[in-house]
């Protein structure tokens, strides 16, 4: 009787025991973020109505803003109002992602924090920046100049 009482307290703790132990959850994001601004040097870093995005198609989205060609780069980011965790992207990494050139799509990060993009336009004009969620786990950034 002694050795069922040892074996069951035994097989009890290991059953505690195990019920403590879990695996953390990785919450990843579904859908992209319901509002999103183009955010920058060009505003202030402000979320204004006149830099919302809009919707191109279901993950497509797109601002557009004047730029002035002045050989300085300007830095920007897109991001909710409130700059929360999986609303705001910036590069994911900095050697291939931080610099964007005219059509060229880079990889972005919506959970980073400084990770400001450059973009140094050549011709004064209007400017149409794009986010596209198709891999909502990793979006990518593409300028190009409105004809």
């Amino acid at each position: 009787m002694k050795n069922l009482f040892r074996k069951t307290s035994q097989l009890l703790l290991l059953l505690s025991v195990a019920a403590c132990s879990s695996l953390p959850q990785v919450i990843t994001p579904v859908s992209p973020p319901d509002e999103l601004y183009l955010r920058g040097v060009f505003n202030w870093w402000e979320a204004e109505e006149s830099f919302r995005l809009y919707k191109l198609s279901d993950r497509l989205y797109t601002a557009e803003t004047e730029l002035i060609a002045d050989g300085q780069p300007y830095d920007f980011r897109i991001a909710d109002a409130d700059w929360s965790k999986g609303a705001n992207c910036g590069y994911q990494d900095k050697e291939a992602d931080e610099v964007i050139r005219l059509n060229r799509s880079v990889n972005a990060d919506c959970s980073s924090i400084n990770n400001n993009f450059k973009f140094t336009p050549r011709e004064t004009g209007i400017y149409q920046f794009f986010i596209d969620f198709n891999d909502v786990q990793s979006p990518t950034v593409k300028i190009r100049r409105k004809k």
